[in-house]
């Protein structure tokens, strides 16, 4: 039993830590022109990410979407990012 608990202690401890190291990278590259909380930017909100399917989000990151160029990232932080901004209340 208490295996099951520590198992499960630490998966939801590395979840954090990703969703941690996913905010962190998400304000450095991308808060500029998506928010600080991926509501987009301007009057108008342009360029909204938050809620946005995590899949959607890695594609515009690598192969970058409309204006925006594709992002040099190590694939473990793009998946991370992804998932932080899918996490985001629109």
């Amino acid at each position: 039993m208490i295996k099951y608990i520590l198992t499960a202690v630490f998966t939801v401890s590395l979840a954090a830590t990703a969703l941690a190291d996913g905010a962190a990278t998400y304000a450095d590259k991308c808060a500029d022109c998506h928010g600080d909380k991926g509501q987009g930017m301007g009057a108008k909100k342009k360029n909204p990410v938050a809620g946005v399917k995590a899949e959607v989000n890695k594609k515009s990151i690598i192969e970058g979407k409309g204006k925006m160029k594709k992002v040099a990232m190590d694939p473990k932080d793009v998946d991370e990012v992804a998932k932080f901004v899918e996490g985001l209340k629109p």
